[in-house]
C-alpha cells in the first residue's frame, strides 16, 4: 500500500479551479507505478524479462474534486493477481477528509517487442485487497455514434513505453465538451476499456453519442479504447 500528499497547484486545475479528472489519472499512475515498485513488481524485474506495465480497464466514481491550493492525499493498493491480470485500488481524499474518487483498475504486461500481452507473466501474487473496493463493471456497452473529432499523436503525447500516455485518452473525453459544460457538470462515474496501444503518427477519431456517455477511439480499422460515461450535477465540498 502506499498513500502520498498531492499538492492541487495551478498546473492540476481547470477553469473551475478544482483537480481536472486528467490529472488525477496521472496521480493515480504515478501512485500506482511507485507502489508496483515498493512490492517487488518494479521496473528492473519486469524490463529484465522484457514487459512493460498497461492500463487494461479503469472504473473510477467521483464526488468533489479537490480545490485550488488545497492538499489532497491519495493511497493505492494492489489485489491479488488473477491469472495475467493484476488489480489495482486507489482512493483520493480532499483537505477535509471528504471521498473525491474512488478507483478500481485492472494492470497486465505487455512484451515490449511484440506489443502482446504475456499470458503467464512470473510474478508473484501479493494479495494486498483490504475489503474496500468498488467493484469493476462489466465491459463498456456499445451506442450508436458519430465523428466528433480526429487527432494526430505527435511525441509530446507518448508516455516511458512509447505510446500514447493513459492521461491523453482521459483529455480526449473531456475535450467533446466546452469549459462551460464543466461549470456545472462533472464525472460521476468513469469506465474505460484500453483496447489496443496508439502509436506515434497515428491518428485517432474520436466518436460518441450525442450525449457523450459513450465514446470510441479508432485507430485506422481497430478500436482503440472505449468508453462509458456519467455526468452530474457538480458537488461541492
Amino acid at each position: 500500500m502506499y498513500k502520498q500528499s498531492l499538492p492541487i497547484v495551478s498546473t492540476l486545475v481547470g477553469p473551475s479551479l478544482r483537480l481536472t479528472v486528467p490529472w488525477l489519472f496521472r496521480a493515480f499512475q504515478d501512485a500506482a507505478i511507485i507502489d508496483a515498485e515498493n512490492i517487488g513488481y518494479g521496473h528492473e524485474k519486469t524490463n529484465q524479462m522484457g514487459l512493460l506495465w498497461v492500463f487494461s480497464r479503469v472504473y473510477v466514481r467521483f464526488g468533489a474534486m479537490p480545490k485550488y491550493l488545497s492538499t489532497a492525499q491519495i493511497e493505492t493498493h494492489s489485489g491479488e493477481k488473477k491469472a495475467f491480470f493484476f488489480p489495482r485500488y486507489a482512493t483520493l481524499w480532499d483537505e477535509q477528509g471528504n471521498v473525491a474518487a474512488e478507483i478500481s483498475s485492472i494492470w497486465a504486461l505487455i512484451h515490449e517487442d511484440t506489443r502482446r500481452v504475456e499470458m503467464r507473466p512470473n510474478l508473484p501474487s501479493v494479495n494486498q485487497t483490504n475489503g474496500t473496493e468498488i467493484p469493476l463493471p462489466g465491459k463498456v456497452v456499445q451506442k450508436p455514434c458519430a465523428l466528433r473529432y480526429s487527432r494526430k499523436i505527435e511525441y509530446a503525447d507518448l508516455d516511458l513505453n512509447g505510446h500514447l500516455n493513459n492521461v491523453r485518452y482521459i483529455e480526449m473525453l473531456t475535450n467533446l465538451h466546452p469549459a462551460s459544460f464543466f461549470d456545472k457538470w462533472q464525472f460521476k462515474e468513469l469506465l474505460i476499456q484500453y483496447e489496443s496501444e496508439i502509436r506515434e503518427g497515428e491518428t485517432v477519431d474520436i466518436y460518441s453519442d450525442e450525449e457523450c456517455t459513450y465514446v470510441r477511439g479508432v485507430v485506422g480499422d481497430r478500436i482503440a479504447f472505449e468508453a462509458q460515461i456519467k455526468y452530474g450535477l457538480i458537488e461541492e465540498n
